[in-house]
């Protein structure tokens, strides 16, 4: 059975470079493939970890913990401006490369029922989502709107 697409699981940090991200999608499109971005995730929260094994979630120290899970009265509006800043960044390469990306598919609606609010560390809160605990939009959802109306024009 022939191989069509690939899928790249983005569960992203804001330091992440898309570099890399625009490297894979051009090498995948070379090899004939049409490139699904999935899972799109963008935490903002510090950790020390790679991937996504939850079974290796830890619980924090007193000490960890405002340094870990500095958030847990909400999103500071700085922040909140540059999580919406790197989503707008990921979006304008997703539609910079729309012949190649057939579809993004976010990991979740809003901040409150997102799996990073427990990984890798149980209790965190994080905002890593277009929408907030309330359903409201966040500077994220705006900046993806931004993007995708600029890339019409």
């Amino acid at each position: 059975m022939p191989i069509h697409a690939v899928g790249i699981q983005a569960h992203w940090r804001m330091d992440l470079p898309l570099d890399q991200t625009e490297k894979a999608i051009q090498e995948f499109h070379a090899l004939g493939l049409k490139v699904m971005i999935t899972e799109l995730d963008i935490g903002v929260l510090p950790t020390q970890y790679q991937g996504a094994d939850l079974s290796r979630g830890t619980t924090m120290t007193p000490e960890q913990q405002a340094v870990m899970n500095p958030y847990t009265k909400g999103l500071p509006a700085d922040v909140a401006r540059l999580h919406g800043e790197r989503y707008r960044q990921a979006f304008e390469l997703f539609l910079k490369h729309r012949d190649k990306v057939g579809r993004v598919t976010l990991w979740g609606v809003h901040d409150g029922l997102s799996w990073l609010n427990g990984f890798p560390i149980r209790g965190r809160t994080d905002y890593p989502l277009l929408f907030d605990r309330n359903l409201k939009p966040k500077p994220a959802f705006f900046a993806v709107q931004q993007a995708a109306q600029a890339a019409r024009q």
